[in-house]
């Protein structure tokens, strides 16, 4: 693949076989979905992709074994000729599509909790640790039967409980039991329980499980640096006058017998959601937080100062540049305007895109200057 400056180079490794380049992959991640997607070309006939039979002639070789199936282990390596080779994508098939080409629909290591159900749930309060390591053990061993299932070896990463991810830091004040556990996925409850809580979630590459708030120390969230002059190629940022946006601005937290408390400040106090210009519903997205304070009182001065914060002014948008430096969701950028210094300043990213084709690598993600929103 080639772009108007460099050369690109890729491969794709499943269950540890090099199956050459891809002909175009594309990555999707949103702070607030609980986990990665992806949708990877391969030049090659996708026949024979069931539980048993051999692989049909592709296009370089052909496979030693089938390998091309759901639940196999799949990496993606991105780099331009002569640079550094970057891991870009861990994770699992999900689908396959067959035909020519081949299209694999990827997801990462939160695929393994959508595997077995819960037997039992839990009774009184219950902290989210608990019901992660309870959850984790049911999701390995079930997605270890299937892979078995589909001809393929059970040696995958073990799940664990990740109580301080770089990004999020653990919630350990007990809630309520999880009512509906039983029969549902471990993928499910923590779904649940990311949505509910209005919390943070995922699962690391090597197969961390996190869940909690977003971090308050600075200094523990990645930093990069991003430059117009250097590796920024496309720039949409929005400087907002908040003064004159209607906000809906949500804030959820944990009160000292475990039960949730949840506070709307904003449009309650202006417009109806009906009553919302073009303007607003634009830009006054509902900001929706978790604060870690245990009382009610607390909880709602919190979403009064997030709400007055709102009122100033912010940039918002998204940031278009090459492979390198690589950026995650949730990091921290340094960006650096030359056109519009006015834009320059600290952003958090809060949705990511990969994309590789013809055309080259772009990440373009998606940006606010203000932390509190992790």
């Amino acid at each position: 693949m080639n772009s108007n400056m460099v050369i690109c180079r890729n491969e794709v490794i499943i269950e540890g076989e090099n199956v050459g380049q891809f002909e175009s992959f594309k990555m999707q991640s949103n702070s607030r979905t609980f986990g990665d997607s992806a949708t990877l070309v391969l030049p090659l006939y996708a026949l024979g992709v069931v539980q048993s039979g051999e692989a049909r002639n592709r296009v370089r070789n052909v496979f030693k074994a089938n390998v091309i199936k759901p639940t196999a282990l799949v990496e993606v390596f991105m780099w331009y000729d002569g640079m550094e080779k970057i891991r870009v994508f861990r994770g699992f098939i999900e689908h396959v599509g067959e035909g020519f080409p081949t299209v694999l629909y990827l997801r990462d290591f939160t695929f393994m909790l959508r595997f077995g159900s819960m037997q039992r749930g839990w009774n009184g309060n219950v902290t989210l640790q608990q019901m992660v390591n309870d959850c984790i053990p049911v999701a390995t061993e079930a997605f270890k039967k299937e892979r078995e299932v589909m001809g393929l070896s059970s040696d995958v990463p073990n799940l664990y409980y990740e109580p301080n991810d770089k990004v999020v830091q653990a919630t350990t004040t007990p809630i309520p039991a999880v009512k509906f556990a039983v029969g549902r996925s471990p993928y499910e409850i923590m779904q649940y329980l990311m949505q509910y809580f209005m919390m943070w979630a995922g699962v690391t590459e090597d197969g961390g499980v996190f869940i909690g708030a977003g971090v308050d120390d600075k200094d523990r969230i990645p930093v990069t640096e991003l430059d117009t002059r250097y590796n920024v190629v496309g720039r949409d940022i929005v400087p907002i006058d908040g003064r004159f946006v209607d906000y809906n601005v949500v804030v959820s937290g944990l009160l000292e017998n475990g039960k949730r408390y949840t506070y709307t400040a904003g449009i309650k106090n202006s417009r109806t959601t009906d009553q919302r210009t073009q303007f607003d519903k634009k830009y006054g997205e509902p900001v929706r937080a978790w604060c870690n304070l245990q009382s009610k009182e607390g909880i709602e001065s919190f979403a009064e100062r997030v709400l007055q914060h709102q009122k100033g002014f912010r940039n918002k948008g998204r940031l278009t540049l090459l492979l390198y430096p690589k950026v995650n969701i949730l990091d921290s950028i340094e960006y650096h305007d030359s056109l519009f210094p006015e834009l320059s300043g600290t952003y958090y990213v809060l949705g990511y895109n990969l994309t590789a084709n013809d055309s080259g690598y772009f990440q373009t993600l998606e940006v606010t200057d203000q932390i509190y929103m992790l």
